[in-house]
């Protein structure tokens, strides 16, 4: 499959079409969507999506078959620091870092429960979350086994003395945990579980992160304490700067946060339209922000094309 990709890459790559490539999540979709629209109708480039993961985006930056990527979730890159500093490709900037993760309560459940702030205060609190399959114990939704994020979270439990209290439940996909969440929020029940921003559910429902111990990499790995926030870069690769300079100086001003990310898949998920509709609400809603990343005449051609 990776060799395919790859393939498909080399055979989209065409004189003067600018390649973006796209991980499989829909902030990234989206982020691609607001770049490909400003780019194609402000610089007249034309740009082609091309679906691959993180590690064939990391090849093709490398080999020029990708030209660039708006949501290179740079630490999940082991190799990124090096590649940077051999010069393997070029990061413009960060499209966002204040994204985050763990575990999360419905605001009217807080404003019900003001005692009920940090994950240690979940130990005062198991009554609150019954298990619908029965039993004494409580329960925390997670997300996939198989995720870092609920190795984590399983050291936690025992950690802080969550288990003796509460059944850690992982959910074998996003959307079934959404669900989960959907169906409380729905009647303003209880719920705690495992979310993490940019998405449409953070985007949708009033949530509150509960608050942890500062990250530390140490005690992290012991399922001490928060989740730390990612930068989220735009990288391209080493001759785009000369290939395309005013396209690069909008990218260097491309900057964004997971509020606005979080709104936008929010935008998707309410109204059921994909990432190049979302794109051109964002563009309409928030004129003032973009404006400051192109140039004037970028600007009132972009604008020209999507109203």
């Amino acid at each position: 499959m990776l060799f395919f990709i790859a393939i498909t890459l080399s055979a989209c790559k065409q004189p003067n079409v600018i390649i973006i490539g796209e991980g499989n999540w829909d902030s990234n979709a989206f982020h691609d969507q607001v770049a490909k629209i400003i780019i194609e109708e402000g610089y007249g480039i034309e740009v082609d999506v091309v679906p691959a993961d993180t590690s064939i985006m990391v090849s093709g930056l490398k080999t020029n078959d990708v030209n660039l990527t708006m949501e290179l979730w740079s630490e999940n890159v082991l190799t990124y620091a090096d590649d940077i500093a051999n010069e393997e490709y070029v990061e413009v900037g960060t499209n966002f870092d204040d994204n985050a993760q763990g575990l999360y309560i419905p605001k009217y459940l807080q404003l019900e429960n003001p005692g009920l702030v940090s994950v240690m205060d979940l130990l005062d609190f198991p009554e609150l979350f019954p298990n619908p399959e029965g039993g004494d114990l409580g329960i925390i939704y997670g997300g996939p086994e198989g995720w870092g994020a609920s190795l984590h979270l399983h050291a936690k439990m025992i950690e802080y003395g969550l288990d003796e209290l509460f059944t850690f439940k992982t959910i074998d996909s996003s959307a079934t945990l959404n669900a989960t969440l959907a169906s409380a929020y729905a009647q303003e029940e209880p719920w705690v579980g495992y979310n993490w921003e940019p998405t449409w559910a953070l985007g949708v429902y009033d949530m509150v992160l509960l608050e942890d111990s500062a990250y530390n990499p140490d005690d992290f790995a012991n399922g001490i304490g928060s989740f730390s926030s990612v930068d989220v870069n735009i990288v391209v690769d080493n001759d785009f700067e000369s290939s395309y300079p005013g396209v690069f100086a909008f990218l260097e001003n491309y900057t964004t946060s997971s509020a606005i990310t979080n709104s936008a898949l929010a935008y998707m998920q309410e109204n059921e339209v994909e990432a190049d509709e979302a794109a051109i609400w964002f563009l309409l809603e928030n004129t003032d922000l973009w404006e400051s990343w192109v140039t004037a005449d970028a600007y009132q051609d972009v604008l020209d094309a999507i109203q």
